[in-house]
């Protein structure tokens, strides 16, 4: 009897969506935006989960700095016990477990068995222009977004669960709309090397946010990139 072979359905490439850089860039600096999120693209993933404890569905970016290692915010994963996965921008799902988990710096590490990703190489040096490359608001693939920095500004908080001080050190940016879903995106040179970690926005002031320099998650960088246990990631 014939045979129908199986239909492969049509796939529809990334969308690369258009660049305004923020007041002070020059418009000439398009190009170079585009390139960066072009060859980051496919290294920075959507983290997805649930935290059952207190019925919240996690949905943020994260990137790949270590072979199948994913560095991220840890409010993002705290308290995680369901269905914890990486997406990549052609679609491809991973199963991620937590490998190192700072509460203090608001930052940690999954292991993704099999994620052919390359790793973002770290920044030689800080720059006053950057690209964000980030999911925003849960969208399929990732937007570049473009920034100006002021870098290594000292900074009072609290851990992720407002309740210990600490002084970090961050970048302020400005220029981008940090949307939901934007937290855990790397903040990249024009060389496309990872210079920070988007961490929060500034609720008073449009276009301003925040990302933790290299040197406050590199403790959780550096234990977590041969760790293979899961470890307790809090509640959340």
């Amino acid at each position: 009897m014939p045979v129908t072979p199986p239909v492969t359905p049509p796939v529809t490439p990334p969308v690369t969506p258009p660049v305004t850089p923020p007041a002070g860039v020059p418009a000439s600096s398009a190009a170079p935006v585009r390139r960066v999120h072009a060859e980051a693209a496919h290294s920075v993933v959507r983290v997805r989960g649930l935290a059952s404890a207190c019925d919240r569905r996690t949905e943020a970016t994260g990137f790949v700095y270590a072979p199948e290692r994913v560095l991220l915010n840890a409010h993002a994963v705290a308290g995680v016990d369901k269905d914890l996965e990486v997406v990549l921008d052609d679609g491809r799902r991973f199963g991620a477990r937590v490998v190192a988990f700072d509460p203090r710096a608001d930052a940690a590490v999954l292991r993704v068995p099999g994620l052919p990703a390359r790793p973002l190489p770290p920044a030689r040096a800080v720059r006053t222009t950057a690209v964000i490359v980030g999911y925003r608001d849960g969208k399929r693939f990732p937007i570049a977004l473009p920034v100006t920095v002021r870098a290594g500004v000292p900074a009072e908080t609290y851990d992720i669960y407002n309740r210990v001080r600490v002084s970090r050190q961050v970048h302020r940016f400005q220029g981008a709309d940090i949307g939901k879903g934007m937290s855990g995106a790397p903040l990249l040179t024009g060389e496309g090397r990872v210079m920070g970690m988007v961490f929060a926005k500034d609720t008073d002031k449009a276009g301003v946010g925040y990302a933790l320099a290299a040197g406050e998650f590199a403790p959780a960088a550096t234990a977590g990139r041969n760790a293979t246990r899961t470890v307790s990631h809090g509640p959340c």
